[in-house]
């Protein structure tokens, strides 16, 4: 077992309300609400990582360039949990999804009414979030294919076959 409940509950909440506001973006009411609850998920997942321990915990979420360029020299072997580069890409989603929900609460602020600028900006995080969401489809699927392992089922099922001396 490597994704608890929780971790995998919030993967997937937030997966489909990013799905919803890329394909209802009119700025509607349900799209607001939708990215709200979104980065609300990312709220409570950071909080879940502050209390859990294990590959749901902060330690396992720390960055590392160091960490990065011996995984990649080492030939990207297969990880327990997130490898070094799923944990960028893990922090880019969530940080782009506060951005869009901040940029958004934003643009609806008497403050910034009619300011183009702040649609400008979140119109580019939503572009810049489509992108990374092929990316990291890309990386699960590449990586699970080099891997032999089907990640999907893993942060469905929450397990992932243990590490061998292969590995």
């Amino acid at each position: 077992m490597v994704w608890d409940p929780a971790v995998r509950l919030l993967h997937w909440s937030l997966a489909a309300l990013v799905l919803f506001d890329l394909f209802y973006d009119d700025g509607g009411w349900p799209h607001r609400v939708t990215g709200y609850v979104a980065a609300g998920v990312v709220v409570a997942r950071l909080l879940w990582a502050a209390l859990a321990g294990g590959a749901a915990g902060l330690a396992a979420l720390k960055l590392s360039p160091t960490r990065t360029v011996a995984y990649l020299r080492d030939g990207a072997p297969r990880t327990r949990g997130h490898d070094p580069i799923g944990l960028w890409m893990v922090w880019l989603l969530w940080a782009l999804v506060l951005l869009l929900g901040l940029t958004g609460w934003i643009s609806r602020l008497d403050a910034f009414w009619g300011d183009d600028r702040i649609r400008d900006i979140h119109a580019w995080l939503a572009q810049a979030l489509l992108i990374a969401v092929a990316v990291h489809l890309t990386g699960v699927a590449v990586m699970g294919r080099r891997w032999r392992e089907n990640l999907v089922a893993a942060m469905l099922s929450g397990r992932k076959r243990p590490l061998d001396r292969r590995d």
